[in-house]
């Protein structure tokens, strides 16, 4: 004598009618439905090209833990770009890494007389400083090979080998075990 417990259900909503469209010669009937072109995407904003004359260019490529920096020097008034900003700007106004930045066109005297775009991406904003001064230091010595001493002397030319050590098996990250717990 047992009895079959009914499952309350709610009542389905009722289905909206879809309208037709209707096809016309080049006309659109109001309260037809289109289909839709799909999702849009956005396209990453990339830095704005600065128009550059037909003087010659010279590229370095510099790099530092993640940070790559790809560098450009142009006959010019000493602007220095970073990612189509001004570099005090992208650097927030951070004293030391303006000099780091600018270091190897004073090494070199020769501030005034080239701009300097950079692209630099991957890494953090210190990383990017770095890789940005190697940068403009390899270019420097494509522009005259006679500054390599003068580069050479104050540690602009060596790349910071210190990466990030990778995680080992067993371990919570490179070196970091777990805690241990004796009971």
């Amino acid at each position: 004598m047992t009895e079959k417990k009914k499952k309350a259900t709610a009542p389905k909503p009722a289905a909206r009618p879809r309208k037709k469209i209707e096809k016309s010669k080049g006309e659109i009937k109001e309260g037809t439905i289109l289909p839709s072109a799909g999702p849009v995407i956005a396209h990453p904003k990339k830095a704005p090209k600065v128009k550059t004359s037909k003087e010659p260019q010279f590229y370095g490529t510099g790099r530092r833990k993640e940070a790559i920096a790809k560098v450009r020097l142009v006959k010019g008034s000493g602007e220095i770009l970073v990612n189509g900003k001004a570099f005090s700007d992208y650097f927030c106004h951070r004293k030391s890494l303006e000099f780091q930045v600018a270091r190897p066109l004073h090494v070199a005297e020769v501030r005034q007389i080239y701009n300097v775009s950079a692209e630099a991406f991957g890494g953090g904003i210190a990383s990017h400083a770095d890789a940005v001064s190697l940068g403009i230091a390899r270019a420097l010595l494509q522009i005259n090979p006679d500054f390599r001493s003068k580069l050479k002397k104050a540690g602009l030319l060596s790349r910071d080998p210190r990466i990030k050590e990778r995680k080992k098996y067993g371990l919570k990250r490179a070196r970091r075990a777990f805690q241990y717990t004796k009971r």
